[in-house]
């Protein structure tokens, strides 16, 4: 094993140095913007994701997340059934490009207080980020440190 100048090892360097798209979830799972609430729901189910892109003829819109569901559907008491998805979605939505390193995405989901953040190459969306995948990467990083 070798040793860098700032004292870690090259494995340890190399483990911080990680792009966002090491760790984003592709493809990237969309819906409709003139589907409804429960569509997505059900969609977000089946996929087993807490989020979905919303989109419109050949753009992304907005994004719809669980927590979205759960505070201006059920907490506004919104009819899943006939409630547009666009009604509720955030937008606009949020990225980061996928080269840069994960420690960038965190910062920046922290300081604006997001959970899912879209990855993008050459200004087009290619996958998501989420909270879970964060851990993942954390949880390496330092599994890898007490080696």
């Amino acid at each position: 094993m070798t040793q860098d100048i700032s004292g870690t090892n090259n494995e340890d360097a190399e483990s911080l140095l990680d792009d966002i798209g090491d760790y984003m979830n592709a493809p990237v799972l969309s819906i409709a913007h003139d589907s409804t609430v429960q569509e997505a729901a059900q969609y977000m189910r089946v996929s087993n994701v807490g989020s979905l892109l919303i989109k419109e003829y050949d753009d992304f819109v907005g994004i719809v997340t669980e927590t979205d569901l759960t505070r201006k559907v059920v907490g506004d008491g919104l009819n899943p059934e006939t409630t547009p998805i666009a009604n509720i979605m955030t937008q606009p939505v949020q990225s980061m490009d996928r080269f840069l390193p994960v420690e960038e995405a965190n910062k920046y989901m922290h300081k604006n207080k997001i959970r899912h953040l879209a990855v993008t190459e050459n200004g087009k969306i290619v996958g998501m980020l989420s909270i879970k995948d964060l851990v993942a990467y954390y949880a390496k990083s330092s599994f890898k440190m007490q080696e």
